[in-house]
């Protein structure tokens, strides 16, 4: 295993020190190997690499639409020739159905954000194990040192027997688990009420989230403060909607109370994420708001949805890029509201009270008024020109 990635930069010092640990590995036979969170191409392009001529196929797996349509388009021949599965579809699959038909002992990827995402996929990969009869399973997942702790090692330990944890690569280091056990733990998304006051009226909406879906089963206190201003405004007559739309639907809070709030109406929620998507879908189910006229997609930031499309949009972004505050993730998310807004739109946007986002709904709305604020959040509301 010493071909290099055929990737234009190298790998980072987390790729590295995951590749060190899968070196001593190997993929073995001419057998396939599953990429889990690939966040650069890197990995992908390595198992491309270590499966080149020998009959295996690699299965880059990842939860986010965005990676998985840049991993199609970086390596487009590997697609065509069957030689690399990725992700595909309007709908997000787990992880168990796409790896069936894989045959593969290695696995080789990223550790997911948070101890919940990493229970569900060491859940998962165990499921694969006994699906494939692969009892001889390796996962190898890596991180920098300061973003790791001993509860990764107690998540892996409740599905493999042995877990250990590599020397490290400069400032990162990989888990390394293997021994699937026979029966690993069953799956349970975590469930949370909250009481809502939806067009004037208190009522409880049951939460569930899934994985590594943000705020898991609970609200939290930025969409919270959004929701309380909007109703406010939708019983005064302010706020009116056809067609509205959740921007990053997450656990489902803010979905389901358009869906509510708004029973005639188009209504649309919409995540990048694999684990928000199922997890809004199961709390519309929950809460009895599932109907033909509630759509839930994966799709990176409204892709796939007309312009001016849409009269009013709630927006709670990501803010986080893992543990560090990322400003600019909020870019793209702000542009597709100002496309697939009409003319006269509104969007209800929540943010960090500390980023300060006014500039940049006034850069690409009207009308931008702060409807509240505290220590922590502000919301805003702005209208489409």
């Amino acid at each position: 295993m010493n071909a290099q990635p055929t990737t234009v930069s190298g790998p980072d010092q987390t790729e590295r020190a995951i590749l060190a640990a899968a070196e001593e590995t190997g993929p073995g036979c001419p057998c396939d190997v599953i990429v889990i969170g690939d966040a650069t191409g890197t990995l992908t392009a390595t198992a491309l690499d270590w499966t080149g001529g020998e009959g295996g196929r690699v299965w880059s797996w990842t939860r986010s639409r965005a990676r998985a349509t840049a991993l199609a388009a970086q390596f487009p021949a590997d697609v065509a020739a069957q030689r690399l599965t990725l992700p595909a579809g309007p709908d997000p699959v787990p992880l168990k159905a796409f790896l069936a038909g894989a045959d593969a002992h290695l696995v080789i990827g990223r550790l997911p954000k948070g101890l919940a995402a990493l229970e569900t996929l060491a859940r998962e990969l165990v499921a694969y194990a006994q699906a494939a009869d692969r009892t001889d399973l390796e996962v190898i997942l890596g991180d920098r040192v300061k973003h790791m702790s001993r509860s990764q090692n107690a998540a892996l330990a409740t599905c493999f027997d042995e877990v250990r944890a590599t020397r490290g690569v400069g400032k990162s280091r990989a888990l390394v688990a293997s021994s699937p056990r026979a029966e690993g733990p069953a799956a349970q998304d975590p469930v949370g009420p909250i009481p809502v006051t939806i067009a004037g009226t208190q009522r409880e909406l049951v939460l569930q989230g899934g994985g590594g879906v943000f705020g898991g089963a609970k609200a939290d206190a930025g969409s919270l403060l959004l929701l309380t201003h909007l109703d406010r405004a939708v019983t005064a007559g302010e706020v009116t909607a056809t067609r509205a739309v959740d921007l990053g639907s997450g656990n489902g809070v803010l979905t389901a109370y358009l869906a509510a709030a708004f029973p005639e109406a188009l209504v649309l929620g919409s995540d990048d994420d694999a684990d928000a998507v199922r997890s809004t879908r199961a709390t519309l189910a929950a809460n009895h708001l599932e109907r033909p006229n509630v759509r839930i997609t994966w799709d990176d930031a409204l892709a796939g949805e007309p312009d001016t499309s849409t009269d009013l949009l709630l927006l709670n972004p990501p803010f986080h890029d893992g543990t560090g505050i990322d400003a600019t993730l909020v870019q793209h998310l702000l542009d597709a509201a100002a496309r697939v807004l009409a003319p006269g739109g509104q969007l209800w946007f929540v943010h960090n009270s500390h980023l300060r986002y006014r500039g940049q709904l006034e850069a690409r709305f009207t009308q931008v008024r702060e409807r509240a604020r505290d220590r922590r959040f502000t919301v805003l509301s702005a209208v489409r020109p």
